[in-house]
């Protein structure tokens, strides 16, 4: 717990000053709050650290000296801005010892949830290796060949790979998620402050709804309470889709205040950005991609030099990982057989599209369907009785339907048409997924948007009822300390939570790191000139054991240089 809330607490500073950095370069005055500026600035910092330090794998292996450095180099960056230091000033301003108490008890309680032993198989067959890969080697050519799984490009397991020096033996492999965790409950905080203030905004109670039903179904599904506690990169996806729709609403709701002094065409970048970062972790963040890039270009006015400023950017932000995925495998979206390379350490297009056929082609999961059968409501049948997240797949869905009508109707009334690029991203986003992969994994952050804007515009018209009463008619002497005795209760009861757990034996054992992960047995085996430990499991995860290490590689690999060994990466055997 200790090693975790002290590497979120330097994450913290890190992503403060360089998303702080990024939002006054792009004179990204729409953020005019202090809650929210500060929490875009988190958010933005860590997609940008993760985006560098994959950059930074294709000169050095990223180890936590090589991590640290890149971190000191960016904040010394960062600090060179007046503005920053400015902002600086502010924020230690607001941070009173109170402000401060509330968000080390936030971390312990995220630390006391993150820290149990990582089991998500996934993190054993290639998550955990991956990150052990870039942690040692850097960015290795032909990875995929040692194993298809490990040619899986992800910007966060570039953000881990520092944090995950091999003598803690994947004990700290969920330090990254924990921090999406932390930073998505204070998200939630703040937000929630701001919401009950007399000028709340819909961009406020959207962003808190989004969290509670993400963070409470994290918790609460046995599946994905699983995958939460792992290095997973759906996870930091899923909550990237919520904060970058918050992005659109608070953008929308800001552009015609009096104190917006510069032009938006930098500050619309904002969302562009988050979701690169997002695309650049998971593919499955696709559809965030394409439609921002559509809110960018469509949302104001179109102009050539929007055009021009959104590709520019764009292309900078995508090489790392686009070369990342030519270098592990050839293709550059892999596993997509499209845009592979005729490289010699390259996986076919054939290999690549059979990978991606085991997530994504649920066409054929169930085997074929009886020839007198409706072959799409046979599909649907068996999917919607075979897997238990179907039925609350088909609930949000339904509930997004219905609501389409209201939301576009609120769109007009208000003449807020952010509403309709977040149901547009919604739909985008639910299609994708239910096309190439219906798991609650893959697309929640999508199937919630909509629910959650549909409670956001109930709540919020409701509470303007509630405040036009109390401002006609105000609290009394006895109701004002009631309010006050009803907070102390609940900031006791936290406290006392909090606090109960640490005294638990389980939590008490992992005060200071949680356990290790599934310790296996291997046998050494050789192919070839290549020389590797090979799981004697029957799912053949290698979890932390010693690299290289894989169960089925490839029969025709070799080492590209012998004399340099593994870090000079695979070839296929001409």
């Amino acid at each position: 717990m200790l090693y975790f809330i002290a590497v979120w607490t330097l994450l913290s500073i890190v992503c403060w000053l360089t998303g702080t950095a990024l939002l006054n370069s792009l004179k990204a005055n729409i953020f005019v709050r202090l809650g929210d500026r500060s929490i875009i600035s988190l958010w933005l910092g860590v997609v940008f650290l993760s985006i560098a330090l994959l950059a930074t794998s294709f000169i050095f292996a990223l180890s936590s000296w090589v991590g640290g450095l890149v971190a000191a180099i960016l904040g010394f960056l960062s600090l060179l801005s007046p503005k920053v230091r400015c902002e600086i000033a502010i924020l230690r301003s607001h941070l009173t010892p109170s402000v401060l108490v509330g968000i080390l008890t936030l971390s312990i309680g995220v630390a006391a949830l993150t820290t149990r032993q990582v089991t998500w198989i996934d993190t054993g067959l290639y998550h955990y290796g991956a990150i052990r890969w870039l942690s040692e080697f850097g960015a290795v050519p032909g990875i995929a060949l040692l194993s298809k799984q490990l040619g899986f490009a992800s910007a966060w397991f570039a953000l881990a790979a520092p944090l995950n020096a091999v003598f803690l033996e994947g004990r700290a492999s969920a330090v990254t998620n924990g921090f999406v965790i932390f930073l998505a409950s204070l998200h939630c905080i703040v937000c929630l402050t701001q919401g009950f203030a007399k000028k709340s905004k819909i961009s406020d109670w959207f962003i808190v709804f989004f969290l509670f039903i993400v963070i409470s179904g994290s918790v609460a599904t046995r599946l994905l309470s699983t995958v939460l506690i792992s290095p997973s990169p759906d996870i930091p996806v899923i909550f990237l889709t919520g904060v970058v729709a918050w992005v659109i609403l608070v953008s929308s709701d800001s552009i015609n205040s009096t104190q917006l002094k510069h032009p938006v065409l930098y500050a619309d970048l904002i969302p562009l950005i988050l979701a690169i970062g997002a695309t650049s972790i998971k593919l499955t963040a696709l559809p965030l991609l394409f439609v921002t890039s559509l809110v960018y270009l469509f949302g104001r006015r179109f102009s050539s030099r929007r055009f021009l400023v959104g590709s520019v950017v764009s292309i900078l932000l995508l090489l790392p990982i686009l070369f990342f995925g030519a270098t592990n495998s050839g293709c550059l979206l892999y596993p997509s057989p499209l845009l592979c390379l005729d490289v010699p350490w390259a996986i076919t297009s054939h290999e690549a599209q059979a990978l991606g056929e085991v997530t994504r082609g649920w066409g054929s999961w169930f085997g074929s369907p009886p020839s007198q059968a409706n072959s799409s409501l046979w599909l649907f049948w068996q999917w919607f009785n075979s897997i238990s997240s179907s039925k609350l797949i088909v609930l949000l869905v339904g509930i997004s339907i219905a609501s389409t009508g209201y939301v576009i109707k609120e769109s007009r009334a208000k003449q807020n048409f952010s509403y309709c690029w977040i149901l547009i991203l919604a739909f985008v986003g639910s299609a994708f997924t239910l096309s190439q992969a219906p798991l609650l994994r893959f697309g929640i952050g999508y199937f919630v948007l909509l629910p959650t804007l549909l409670a956001a515009l109930l709540f919020q018209s409701q509470l303007q009822i509630s405040l036009a009463r109390i401002t006609n008619r105000p609290l009394s002497s006895w109701q004002l300390k009631k309010l006050q005795h009803q907070s102390l209760f609940i900031s006791l009861l936290l406290a006392a939570m909090v606090g109960t757990s640490l005294t638990s034996q389980g939590v008490r054992s992992r005060l200071l790191l949680p356990p290790q992960v599934v310790q296996v047995e291997v046998v050494e085996k050789q192919i070839n000139d290549v020389t590797y430990f090979s799981p004697k499991n029957q799912k053949g995860a290698c979890w932390a054991a010693e690299l290289p290490c894989t169960n089925q590689p490839d029969r025709a690999i070799r080492l590209r240089n012998p004399e340099h060994g593994v870090q000079a990466g695979f070839s296929r055997q001409l």
